[in-house]
C-alpha cells in the first residue's frame, strides 16, 4: 500500500542524501537552544526551520518532527509552532499580535514545539510547500484570482452598508491570505497535471525534513516521532505511513472516515487534506493504521466542526480494530474531548506526556 499510496499522491524523487543546509543562527531563551536552519528541496525557495532542544543538553535526545497546520493561515508555517530568538515571532508580513491571537485560537495560546523541546526533545519544525518560506508569492498569482478577491472584499463592504454597518478595513495580510485560497484549487489542478499533488508536496518537504532531522547531531536513532494539529495531523499520518523512521504519531483534531467529511463539510476541508485518488488507497483510518504495531494517539475533538462526530467515532473504531488484528492494539491510543477545532493546553500535556512515556529520559 505504500507504493500504491505514493503513486496516488504523486511523491516526486527527493535528493538520496540530505541537502547541505546552513545555519543561520542560534540563540537560547526560556530554557530552549534554538538553531536557525535553511536548506534546499531542489525546487522553489530553500525551507526555513527552527531546530530546539533543551537548553544546555548536550546527549543524545528522541526527535520529533513538529508539523504545523493549513489553518487557512499561510503566510507563516513554523512560527504557529515554535518561539524564536524573541519569544513570539514576527514577520514582515505578520505581526506578533496576529500571531498570537492564532495561537490562542488553535494551540490554547502556547508554542507546541518549545514546550517539548523544554521537555527533553530534539524538536524540528519546518516551512511545509505553501507556507512560510516556501509560500507561493502573491505576485505570482494569476491576475483573475485578485480579481477575483477584489470583487469578494467589494461584495463584503456593500453587505456591510446595507446592513447599516461601518465595513471594516481588509489589512493586506487578510488579503493575501483569501489569494491563497483562491488559488489553491487552481494549484491543486497544475499539479496534477505535472503528475503530483498538494499533499504529495507536502509530503516530499516533510519526509526531506525527516532526512534533516534524522542527520543531525543529537538525535537519538530509532527514536523519532512526529505530531500535527488539523493538516498537521494529515501530514503526521502519511509521514508515519511513508517512513518507517517514524517510530510514533500524534494526530490531533484530524481523524475521521471520508463518510464523515463529505456530507456537508467536503468546501472546509483543503486540497491536501482530499486530495483526488486518496480513498482508491484507503479511508483516513486505513491510512493511519497501515503500521499496526506503530505507537499512536488520536485526539478527537468533540465539538469540531470540520467532521461529523459519527465519522470520528466510526475512525476510532476502525482504528481499534485494525490495531488489535494487527497484533498491538495497546499501540494505539484514541482520547475524545470536549473541544471545538483546536489543540488545548491540556491535550497538549496528553501528548508530551505519551510521547514521554514512549522514550523515557
Amino acid at each position: 500500500m505504500r507504493t500504491r499510496l505514493a503513486e496516488v499522491l504523486g511523491v516526486l524523487p527527493r535528493p538520496a542524501q540530505p541537502e547541505p543546509r546552513q545555519e543561520l543562527g542560534s540563540w537560547t531563551r526560556d530554557g530552549v537552544d534554538g538553531v536557525e536552519l535553511r536548506w534546499s528541496t531542489g525546487f522553489g525557495a530553500p525551507t526555513s526551520a527552527w531546530l530546539l532542544r533543551p537548553a544546555g543538553e548536550t546527549g543524545a535526545l528522541p526527535g520529533a518532527l513538529a508539523l504545523h497546520d493549513h489553518g487557512g493561515f499561510t503566510r507563516v508555517g513554523r512560527e504557529k509552532l515554535a518561539d524564536g530568538p524573541d519569544s513570539v515571532p514576527a514577520t514582515t508580513s505578520v505581526a506578533r499580535e496576529e500571531l498570537q491571537a492564532f495561537r490562542d485560537r488553535c494551540y490554547g495560546g502556547r508554542a507546541v514545539a518549545s514546550d517539548l523541546a523544554r521537555d527533553g526533545f530534539a524538536v524540528l519544525v519546518h516551512d511545509a510547500f505553501g507556507w512560510g518560506s516556501r509560500r507561493i508569492l502573491d505576485e505570482a498569482v494569476a491576475e483573475r484570482f485578485h480579481r477575483t478577491v477584489d470583487l469578494q472584499l467589494a461584495g463584503r463592504r456593500a453587505a456591510s452598508v446595507q446592513r447599516g454597518e461601518q465595513a471594516t478595513a481588509v489589512s493586506p495580510g487578510q488579503r493575501s491570505e483569501l489569494l491563497a485560497a483562491a488559488n489553491e484549487p487552481q494549484l491543486a489542478k497544475e499539479l496534477g497535471v505535472l503528475g503530483t499533488s498538494l499533499a504529495g508536496l507536502v509530503l516530499r518537504d516533510d519526509l526531506i525534513a525527516l532526512d534533516q532531522l534524522a542527520a543531525a547531531p543529537g538525535v537519538r536513532s530509532g527514536a523519532v516521532a512526529c505530531f500535527g494539529l488539523s493538516g498537521g495531523g494529515a501530514r503526521a499520518v502519511l509521514l508515519a505511513a511513508m517512513d518507517d523512521r517514524i517510530r510514533a504519531a500524534g494526530v490531533v483534531a484530524m481523524m475521521s472516515t471520508f463518510d464523515g467529511v463529505l456530507d456537508g463539510h467536503a468546501d472546509q476541508h483543503s486540497w491536501s487534506f482530499l486530495s483526488p485518488g486518496l480513498s482508491r488507497v484507503g479511508d483516513w483510518p486505513e491510512l493511519a493504521s497501515l503500521r499496526p504495531w506503530l505507537p499512536l494517539l488520536v485526539q478527537y475533538a468533540e465539538r469540531d466542526e470540520l467532521f461529523e462526530p459519527a465519522g470520528m467515532r466510526d475512525a476510532h473504531t476502525i482504528l481499534t480494530e485494525r490495531y488489535r488484528s494487527g497484533g498491538e492494539r495497546s499501540a494505539y491510543t484514541g482520547t475524545f474531548h470536549d473541544e471545538p477545532h483546536s489543540w488545548s493546553a491540556p491535550m497538549q500535556a496528553e501528548l508530551r506526556a505519551w510521547l514521554i512515556k514512549e522514550w523515557p529520559a
